[in-house]
């Protein structure tokens, strides 16, 4: 038995070893690798280039493979953000890729200032080619409230030229549909009363849109002269991806793609010569509401770590920790998000003339009436699932309340749990055990248990030893072997807090608790009827809807599709825009008055 002992204890010895001499080999490999990825390219729909303060900006992200011309499977993260002509950062989004498209909204607020604007798309790997392949849209933000609109006046401080002024009609389309290779878009009439019916019909001859990416938009056509929207077949020129894939030729890229998911990066450092930065382990924990995230990585040569989070998630904080006794001697360091340099950047130059006067206060009135009635026609969130460790249904779970209550958890141990015990180091350190399965002939009763505590890992074990217990809410254990990156643990205990938000006293540097910059929340949004034997509750209050229909996830089927969608108490000319990429990708792009 004792030689088996051993023997396990050598295996996993070297094991370990192996892991960590081969951290360093392996990242040089990945960035060596990395050089022959292809480059991507970005598309972005959005509802409309000139909005006001109370609108909705949406947008649909499409990303392209340079070598397939089809969307990626690259990138799973894509960033969307508005620049403004200070070249300072209205938003930023982070948006979760699913087969290479992602959605977003921004609700303009009071604070962002009237303005012309430039919504940039791209993902990390686009990053190295620079921002001349991002994707580049104008937008134009009117904000009544405030009494400065420099930014719109005309330069000379004279009066509007007419060809930014009102324009007197919108072009109409003069047949009743248009064709885009065999694709028809068809509305069941030219013209429909307030608070209508409207069907929308797609008929795919050559069945060329099955299985694609689409979105869809109908919006209030302005009649102001303002900045043309993109269109997904715009955006693409020919000699694109030749620039891109050359900006990378014979170059270590600067930033990694994020293949897997969200990277989170980083560094530790120390003042200590002596103290070592190559193959030290770092935690990262992300609690969330019922389940939580854990990563282990062992650092490179000079201190950096990273890791992805693969899935979404609903973890809003995030707590990086250095594991050992040595911890309090290191400083982590995370590699944030810096902001981006737009040096050319140029904007679309829309200027605010006498004539708009009525249109802008029209459109302030009812944005203010539409949005106090948001909480009656509000958008359903889609929340990212909890993610719950695999191990939770072999655990042995202990309700307190269940049982008789004790002053400490130390004394619940004895008193009420089985299989787990608290024992005193040499160092008079309390820590906790759990006892190993009888058929594991490589018992171990050295090796601590992962402690995790209100979704994030603790080393302090003494003192949740010694916590009371009427704060806590549950115990639970696993028996079995939990090894979670470089490290290996003997079982697993979770303790969960009434309040759940239990702290550590040990501060430092070695610990620290940041914000998390998490993707966009996926949105059902809010769609109006008027059915004659469906009365709803919003039948009795004004619709001002400038943008009747937002469907950012258009599913068409291989010949026919019908989209249904009801006219606002807003007259005027609107504009139905699908765009989107078939399953090989060609771009798809459909527009009618």
């Amino acid at each position: 038995m004792k030689r088996q002992v051993v023997q396990f204890l050598l295996v996993t010895l070297m094991g370990l070893i192996g892991v960590c001499a081969q951290s360093t080999e392996r990242y040089n490999r990945q960035d060596i690798a990395y050089t022959g990825i292809p480059q991507e390219k970005i598309f972005v729909h959005y509802n409309g280039t000139l909005l006001f303060v109370g609108d909705y900006l949406y947008y649909k992200v499409y990303t392209l493979n340079s070598s397939t011309g089809r969307l990626s499977n690259i990138s799973k993260i894509a960033y969307v953000e508005l620049i403004g002509e200070d070249k300072k950062s209205t938003f930023r989004h982070k948006i979760f890729l699913d087969n290479g498209s992602g959605q977003g909204d921004y609700f303009i607020p009071p604070e962002v200032s009237s303005g012309n604007y430039k919504l940039v798309g791209y993902t990390q790997w686009m990053k190295n080619g620079g921002y001349d392949i991002f994707f580049q849209g104008d937008v134009t933000i009117i904000n009544p409230y405030q009494g400065n609109q420099e930014k719109l006046l005309p330069k000379n401080q004279q009066n509007t030229a007419p060809d930014k002024g009102i324009v007197t009609s919108v072009a109409k389309g003069a047949q009743q549909e248009i064709s885009n290779q065999n694709i028809t878009m068809v509305a069941d009439k030219s013209s429909y009363d307030k608070r209508s019916k409207v069907s929308l019909t797609f008929h795919d001859v050559n069945k060329l849109l099955a299985q694609g990416t689409y979105s869809l938009s109908i919006r209030n056509v302005d009649t102001i002269k303002k900045a043309q929207r993109p269109t997904s077949k715009s955006t693409f020129v020919q000699n694109w991806k030749r620039t891109a894939q050359q900006n990378l030729q014979g170059m270590k890229p600067e930033f990694l793609p994020e293949l897997r998911g969200e990277i989170i990066s980083g560094k530790i450092v120390t003042k200590n010569p002596q103290s070592s930065t190559a193959n030290v382990a770092v935690a990262i924990s992300i609690p969330e509401n019922g389940g939580h995230q854990l990563k282990v990585v062992n650092t490179k040569a000079d201190g950096s770590f990273r890791t992805n989070l693969e899935k979404e998630h609903n973890g809003t904080k995030m707590v990086v920790q250095v594991l050992g006794e040595q911890r309090k001697e290191y400083e982590i360091v995370l590699n944030g998000q810096s902001a981006l340099d737009y040096p050319d950047i140029t904007f679309y130059d829309f200027q605010i003339a006498p004539e708009m006067k009525a249109m802008i206060i029209d459109r302030s009135v009812h944005n203010q009436i539409e949005n106090g009635y948001f909480t009656i026609k509000s958008d359903s969130l889609s929340p990212a699932p909890t993610i719950v460790p695999f191990y939770r249904d072999k655990m042995k779970k202990y309700v307190l309340d269940e049982y008789t209550r004790f002053a400490t958890v130390r004394e619940t141990l004895v008193e009420v749990i089985d299989l787990v015990w608290s024992k005193r180091l040499e160092k008079n350190e309390l820590v906790f055990h759990v006892k190993p399965h009888d058929h594991d002939i490589h018992q171990d009763f050295s090796s601590l248990p992962l402690l995790i505590v209100d979704g994030i890992l603790v080393q302090d074990q003494g003192r949740v030893i010694a916590y009371n217990a009427r704060e806590v809410r549950s115990i639970a254990f696993l028996r079995d072997k939990y090894v979670v990156g470089p490290k290996i643990f003997q079982g697993v205990l979770e303790v969960e807090t009434f309040d759940g938000n239990y702290a550590e006293l040990s501060s430092g540097n070695h610990r620290i608790t940041v914000d998390m910059f998490n993707p966009q929340p996926k949105k059902e949004y809010f769609k109006q009827t008027y059915e004659p034997h469906n009365k709803l509750e919003t039948d009795r209050i004004f619709d001002f809807r400038y943008q009747l229909l937002w469907e950012p996830n258009l599913e068409i089927k291989e010949d026919l599709t019908l989209v249904d969608f009801y006219t606002s108490d807003i007259s005027g000319d609107f504009e139905i825009c699908l765009e989107g990429f078939t399953p090989e990708g060609k771009s798809v792009s459909l527009r009618k008055i």
